[in-house]
């Protein structure tokens, strides 16, 4: 019988849309070999989240100037070097990005001696990105073994900047089906849903324009927007009646019952490698307008699971969505076939076979 390794997963997000992918990550791994997670000790996990997943937490200090104390803290490494030598993973996987990494990098190819692989989830950093960030990033990228990327896009754009193709694995982004077991059958209302953290390159701009004379022309109809972020530059657009604003970051619960309120979600990015949005959407049965750059495509295909338009294109953003207002079989058709295509294409099960069969070519490797 061909042995299966033992995996070491390291998150330090503390939580959003990064530990989610994460524990889903996790909890499906640890159907088909042995998985241990370090984390951050006050890391937000869903209710129930990995069930088969051995946790061991880590003090990873508390705002900026906290995570950085932590990290030249001795005890720190200690307790990360304790914490393998017990386990004695096959392979250790770091699942997102963050500042500590180009630390923990060294620390496991140069004193644990261990295959590392890395999960990027933006190949291609967004507008705003902070500058210390792309400087660790760029420090870390080139000392994994193996890379995963989510789309066939991203695995291209390495490829280009010389990484070989033998060391990239492509993985979907799973579906994040588990926020529906917080729903509360909330009935679905005549609106427009814009969900997650709100930056520039997102494209919320676009939107307000795009949506502004369409709510006028619909009246029974609202747009929600609901993420943390600064929406200073937006406030004269945001003055209108039908707009509705949540303004922060939101519990797993709020996020269900925007969904099932939504009747269509709109994601007018100006660019993106991928979206956890999209695959949320699709659990809840729920018809997509996105633009149609980075790795979407993947996800959403055109007039099948959504609507996919041209960024930076408020008239088509417009039409889309006004094709979607007025056209209820056309939202139920793309929601039902968004839902299917993610159960299939998207269950984290058969994702977590894909990471496995990954893991095999590091199996058992010295990385002296």
């Amino acid at each position: 019988m061909e042995k299966q390794p033992r995996v070491l997963m390291i998150c330090l997000t503390r939580r959003g849309g990064l530990l989610h992918f994460n524990d889903c990550l996790a909890e499906s791994l640890s159907k088909l070999c042995d998985v241990k997670l370090i984390c951050a000790e006050n890391a937000e996990h869903a209710d129930g989240a990995l069930p088969g997943v051995t946790v061991q937490t880590l003090d990873t200090g508390k705002g900026a100037k906290g995570t950085l104390l932590k990290l030249f803290f001795p005890d720190t490494w200690k307790s990360i070097r304790s914490i393998s030598e017990a386990f004695d993973p096959d392979v250790i996987h770091i699942t997102s990005a963050q500042e500590w990494n180009p630390a923990l990098g060294y620390f496991i190819r140069h004193t644990l001696h261990k295959p590392l692989i890395y999960t990027i989830h933006d190949v291609v950093h967004h507008e705003g990105t902070p500058f210390y960030f792309k400087i660790t990033e760029g420090l870390f990228r080139g000392m994994p073994d193996g890379l995963v990327v989510l789309t066939d896009q991203g695995k291209q754009t390495l490829m280009n900047k010389g990484v070989p193709a033998k060391k990239i694995m492509v993985a979907p982004h799973g579906v994040y089906d588990f926020f529906t077991k917080y729903g509360k059958g909330l009935p679905e209302q005549k609106e427009i849903l814009f969900f997650g953290r709100i930056e520039p390159y997102k494209g919320i701009n676009i939107l307000l324009e795009a949506v502004r004379p369409l709510l006028d022309e619909n009246p029974d109809w609202t747009l929600q927007i609901a993420g943390g972020g600064d929406v200073t530059p937006y406030q004269e657009q945001l003055s209108h009646p039908q707009i509705k604003l949540t303004n922060r970051f939101l519990s797993d619960e709020e996020v269900a019952g925007f969904m099932e309120q939504a009747a269509i979600i709109a994601l007018p990015y100006l660019s993106a490698s991928q979206s956890g949005v999209i695959p949320t959407a699709f659990a809840f049965g729920k018809p997509v307008v996105a633009t149609a750059v980075g790795g979407i495509p993947d996800m959403v295909r055109d007039r099948e699971t959504g609507l996919l338009i041209p960024p930076n294109d408020p008239q088509a953003l417009r039409s889309a969505l006004s094709e979607l207002i007025h056209d209820p079989d056309l939202r139920n058709k793309l929601g039902r076939a968004g839902q299917e295509f993610a159960a299939s294409a998207l269950s984290w099960d058969s994702i977590a076979r894909k990471h496995l069969d990954f893991y095999h070519r590091y199996l058992g490797r010295d990385n002296q």
